[in-house]
């Protein structure tokens, strides 16, 4: 991991916000993509409470998701600790960071950007209107707590973790990185056809996500020196970490 490998991410961070602010603030793509889930005639989206759909795929799905997290925190914990020698102390300490940062940032956001679910959009049988992420918001109504998607921010955390195994393989870094995309995707995409999320809110939290996991990266100093010259981020056997570049 460079520098030219950072600046790259920074700018297509910069142009990737760039684009979904133009998308999402010119058209009625949320809407839109939200309308096959929605039943007039109910009122509602029936796989809000479907008896299959909400407690497999939404309940079952994030509870084994935040059991691994535990999982992968206690090694990280084993890791920092220099007992791990395949995962430096540096790249742990990313991993667990962001297992951390991303769902808590996610949190906070949703508490004050005032954002919607679709369920409560007058369009899909709520109180509220639509409104694009730059808008202005009544002040007559309540506040939603629906941006970013902390659903698909459970699948998309799994990014640090991933970026952090490249201490141990690029390769399987990069292959990690692609399946908490998928994850958080899915995810995602569980909790849209449930009326409880745009698919703007899971794009930007996906967004959010790679921003976090690149910050810590880069604060934490990977990639700028080799792990051999830096003893303390070795495990014991330090001669068999090759160099991460």
């Amino acid at each position: 991991m460079s520098r030219r490998w950072y600046f790259a991410h920074a700018l297509l961070l910069a142009c990737s916000a760039l684009l979904l602010l133009l998308v999402f603030e010119n058209s009625d793509l949320d809407r839109v993509l939200a309308r096959p889930f929605y039943d007039a005639e109910l009122h509602d989206f029936p796989l809000r409470q479907h008896w299959f759909f909400a407690p497999v795929f939404y309940y079952g799905l994030k509870f084994a998701v935040l059991s691994a997290a535990v999982l992968v925190a206690m090694a990280c914990l084993l890791g920092m600790a220099g007992k791990v020698e395949c995962l430096p102390r540096r790249y742990a300490a990313l991993a667990l960071l962001g297992l951390i940062l991303i769902p808590s940032a996610v949190a906070l956001l949703k508490l004050n950007t005032n954002r919607h679910c679709p369920w409560d959009v007058a369009e899909f049988g709520g109180f509220a209107p639509y409104a694009g992420l730059l808008a202005d918001m009544p002040v007559d109504i309540v506040r939603g707590v629906c941006f970013p998607a902390s659903h698909a921010a459970t699948g998309f955390m799994w990014l640090a973790p991933a970026l952090a195994l490249y201490g141990f393989s690029p390769s399987w870094s990069r292959r990690a990185i692609w399946l908490a995309v998928l994850l958080g995707t899915v995810m995602g995409l569980t909790r849209q056809a449930q009326g409880g999320h745009f698919i703007s809110h899971t794009l930007w939290s996906a967004w959010l996500a790679w921003s976090i996991s690149l910050m810590l990266a880069a604060i934490l100093g990977l990639g700028r020196t080799s792990r051999a010259a830096r003893p303390e981020d070795a495990g014991p056997d330090r001669g068999r970490i090759e160099q991460a570049q």
